[in-house]
């Protein structure tokens, strides 16, 4: 039997396997036992998660910064900053472009307005995190999570909003959410034969013909299989050519960030024959954005504002984060609003036609990132074990490809963050889940609450 079932852009048909059936059940069984005792957290379980005592409650922020604190917070970021995510690196994330430089994605035209249908339940879906088992509304008052907003849009109409940490006119990183930008912008690009996804990277980029990524081609690096030593889980070697493409990505302005991108493309070891593991990395993403530049001719920013961010009604012009030696991380790091977030995941779903009077996501789109699913390679990486551990699901039962970091066997879609973003978006049910976040250390992940609102309460 194949993996997925064929399909429509508008109409998605998919088949849910037995091991969800299972699934589903438990949490029944599981909500109505806490709504037994009386409180949904009278039986949570409370595992040894903790965050610095000296760090600040997100919920302070929900006011804004006093001019003092913004001087302070600016004078003082540093990288390290960003890595732990601490008080200093969450005023970073609300304030990308106060501490380092800046491209813009421009809006156009009118807001798309948003229709409001209040679903209050949806603070009762429950999940299991490091956190313990406990409903969405508990974990986003509990301390520890840095939850700082979140919104659900069903049907085309915002059902669930709250702004815990930022402001509703704060623009906030989406991270690594964002490469699903540089994903779709290649489709588009390979539809209108601009680019081919068969042939090697290095038949754009000639400058990299003497290094590795010879024998990597464009589908390798848009599904993370290149074979490069590019994984995420080197951030924390600072001798490793991936920790210092964060440093020279996200160092303040006049801090010493090292080589520049392009020199650290080029040291990049080969770890083995592309195609044998989804290993995560960044890398490879600014790999694709510099083959839209070079296929456009234009800044990744220009092009992303062009066919995406000014077609959707947004409310806010989007910050593209410019390294310390001057590139453009393409699509790796941008800021927006919270509700500029949910418009863009609802560009997957059929109600595209509230925010857009164009569908940007082609029909093709979604079967070539079903079709490009391989479950045997997932598990080979950090990432694929963490999607199946954090979302409950055995190995060769998950996949990834177009940038997506998971892809559910009902269709639905996930894009995690670094410290905490989530993009969650369920073609099948019409529905997105988005927030922001600033976990400390990037060590807490809330995604599994994106599964359950829409399994609780829209698949159900």
């Amino acid at each position: 039997m194949p993996w997925f079932i064929p399909f429509s852009h508008h109409k998605i048909t998919m088949f849910t396997h037995t091991y969800t059936q299972i699934y589903r059940l438990s949490l029944v069984l599981l909500t109505l036992i806490l709504l037994f005792v009386g409180s949904a957290d009278a039986i949570a379980l409370e595992p040894d998660y903790t965050i610095p005592d000296d760090l600040t409650s997100v919920k302070t922020w929900r006011r804004g910064y006093s001019a003092d604190e913004a001087l302070e917070f600016r004078r003082t970021y540093t990288y390290e900053d960003f890595v732990n995510t601490g008080d200093t690196g969450a005023y970073m994330f609300s304030r990308l472009g106060e501490l380092i430089p800046t491209a813009t994605l421009y809006r156009q035209g009118s807001v798309a307005n948003l229709p409001k249908k209040p679903m209050p339940q949806i603070a009762n879906v429950t999940a299991t995190t490091k956190l313990g088992t406990k409903t969405l509304g508990a974990a986003i008052k509990d301390e520890r999570s840095r939850l700082r907003a979140i919104a659900v849009v069903h049907n085309g109409e915002l059902v669930f909003e709250k702004y815990i940490g930022i402001r509703p006119q704060d623009s906030h990183l989406w991270q690594s959410c964002s490469k699903t930008i540089s994903s779709l912008l290649i489709h588009l690009l390979a539809e209108e034969n601009l680019i081919s996804l068969d042939v090697p990277v290095t038949e754009y980029l000639d400058e990299l013909a003497d290094t590795g990524w010879k024998q990597v081609t464009v589908a390798d690096v848009l599904h993370h299989k290149s074979g490069m030593d590019v994984e995420e889980n080197n951030v924390s070697d600072p001798s490793h050519p991936v920790a210092q493409f964060y440093k020279s990505a996200l160092a303040a302005r006049g801090e010493p960030s090292g080589p520049s991108q392009d020199e650290l493309l080029r040291e990049i070891d080969v770890l083995q024959e592309p195609g044998l593991a989804f290993q995560y990395g960044s890398i490879n993403t600014q790999i694709l954005g510099l083959l839209i530049e070079r296929v456009t001719g234009k800044p990744w920013n220009d092009v992303a504002s062009e066919r995406v961010w000014s077609k959707i009604g947004m409310e806010g012009d989007g910050k593209v984060a410019i390294t310390s030696t001057g590139e453009l991380l393409n699509g790796g790091v941008i800021a927006g609003r919270l509700r500029d977030f949910a418009r863009y995941g609802m560009i997957y779903t059929p109600s595209w036609n509230v925010v857009a009077t164009e569908s940007i996501v082609s029909d093709s789109y979604l079967g070539k990132v079903y079709g490009a699913v391989d479950q045997e390679i997932f598990n080979k990486g950090y990432m694929g074990q963490r999607m199946n551990d954090n979302f409950g699901f055995k190995p060769g039962e998950l996949g990834a490809s177009y940038q997506w970091d998971a892809v559910f066997p009902d269709g639905d879609l996930y894009k995690s963050g670094r410290s905490g973003q989530a993009l969650y978006v369920s073609p099948e049910t019409d529905t997105v889940v988005v927030w922001f976040s600033t976990t400390w250390q990037s060590s807490l992940w809330l995604e599994g609450y994106a599964r359950e609102i829409v399994t609780q309460i829209f698949r159900n």
